[in-house]
């Protein structure tokens, strides 16, 4: 269990530095530019482009501490609470580690984990997408995930962390008992 949790944060760590830029324009392509009098959506390829032009190469990973810490704890917890219910299963059925699981067993042990991993690290996300979408130009690009993570506890508390929360967990936990009875059926065909 504990290689499984250490490789499940290093795919994670890894995935995140591809995810953060991508995600920074997604989040920026979601929260339109607001002036005075008009409210415009922005195409992928002019997000790029501001982000080029006003921080460089390094503007494209804003945000990463937050997509680490969602990324790497995310995917110990994913891949973690979807085998330690599989293990509590096999435990309850008094079967044996290589024994086969019930399929409504297996999608409940994937809808865990997509619930653990999307529960447990959304303020890192939440901060994320916060500093992903403000102007860095009016905020002066100097803020911090602990500073933006900060701010916004004191204007909203804990509640302010967790908001949307809720669809983002009920959303995942459908997909992720897909994701898991998937790979399980197909490791078990090829095996």
């Amino acid at each position: 269990m504990s290689a499984l949790l250490v490789c499940g944060g290093v795919a994670g760590a890894f995935t995140s530095i591809f995810l953060t830029p991508i995600e920074l324009v997604k989040c920026k392509m979601q929260v339109p530019i607001q002036s005075s009098t008009v409210v415009r959506p922005q195409g992928a390829f002019n997000i790029i482009a501001s982000i080029y032009r006003h921080q460089g190469l390094a503007g494209f990973w804003r945000g990463q501490l937050g997509t680490l810490i969602r990324e790497s704890g995310g995917c110990v917890a994913w891949f973690g609470s979807n085998e330690g219910m599989k293990r509590y299963f096999r435990k309850r059925r008094n079967i044996g580690e290589e024994g086969t699981l019930p399929v409504q067993e297996l999608m409940a042990a994937g809808a865990v984990a997509g619930m653990s991993y999307n529960f447990l690290f959304f303020p890192a996300d939440t901060i994320k997408s916060q500093m992903q979408t403000e102007d860095v130009r009016l905020a002066g690009g100097k803020r911090t995930f602990l500073s933006v993570g900060s701010a916004l506890y004191r204007q909203q508390g804990l509640k302010g962390l967790y908001r949307g929360c809720g669809i983002t967990v009920a959303r995942s936990a459908p997909s992720s008992a897909v994701i898991f009875t998937v790979f399980e059926a197909l490791k078990k065909q090829f095996s």
